[in-house]
């Protein structure tokens, strides 16, 4: 899998079996702000993190955050992003209105990615995040050669909304008390989509900009 560098930032692939990978995620995904707000439990211990590593992070196109010279450590992961497969959650937002069925429905196959990403608490606020979620998309876009990319927020999450929006993704649904079952709890939700043509002729307008 590729490493993909930013300016402040390394996303890098998952380091399986690995006491101080495993420790610096259970730092900051046992906090419950994180995982509450992703839809899985905080962690627990660190063995459990090291299990999630393995088992559950260690996957294509799933990266460990890390900021360049950023920490003591500035190879250790403080968040996660990943691309997955469109998710049922999404489909059923979409397949609920006809009308978006027939706007976005083409874009709920193989033909797209749907974003997952969070960041340790102390980092919130910096622009790691857009800044992260932006190369992820120039990878899907300008790489993988997909369609479109969605992306999901509770609504109360308005951090996360405002993350999206200014890396381009629009609304398109809302669903009322969508269940999460790892966590127990119903929220309501916002889906949002970008999709290649939207990505490129940003990009277009922002080297415009640069070039005026």
């Amino acid at each position: 899998m590729n490493t993909i560098e930013t300016e402040r930032l390394l996303l890098r692939p998952w380091k399986v079996d690995d006491a101080a990978e495993a420790a610096s995620l259970f730092r900051y995904a046992s906090d419950p702000e994180i995982g509450l707000r992703c839809g899985w439990p905080p962690h627990t211990s660190v063995e459990g993190s090291m299990h999630d590593i393995r088992n559950i992070l260690a996957v294509e196109n799933n990266w460990a955050i890390t900021i360049k010279g950023g920490a003591p450590n500035s190879n250790a992961p403080v968040g996660s992003i990943a691309l997955k497969p469109v998710s049922q959650r999404t489909a059923d937002a979409v397949a609920s209105d006809p009308e978006l069925t027939k706007r976005y429905g083409k874009y709920l196959g193989d033909s797209a990615l749907e974003l997952g990403y969070w960041i340790g608490r102390p980092f919130w606020g910096r622009g790691y995040m857009p800044e992260a979620l932006t190369a992820v998309l120039g990878y899907a876009f300008d790489t993988l050669r997909k369609d479109a990319v969605w992306g999901g927020h509770y609504a109360e999450n308005t951090q996360s909304g405002r993350v999206q929006a200014k890396c381009g993704l629009h609304v398109v649904a809302e669903s009322k008390q969508d269940y999460f079952p790892l966590i127990d709890r119903h929220y309501d939700c916002v889906y949002r989509i970008i999709t290649a043509g939207e990505w490129r002729d940003a990009e277009h307008r922002q080297m415009a900009r640069m070039i005026a």
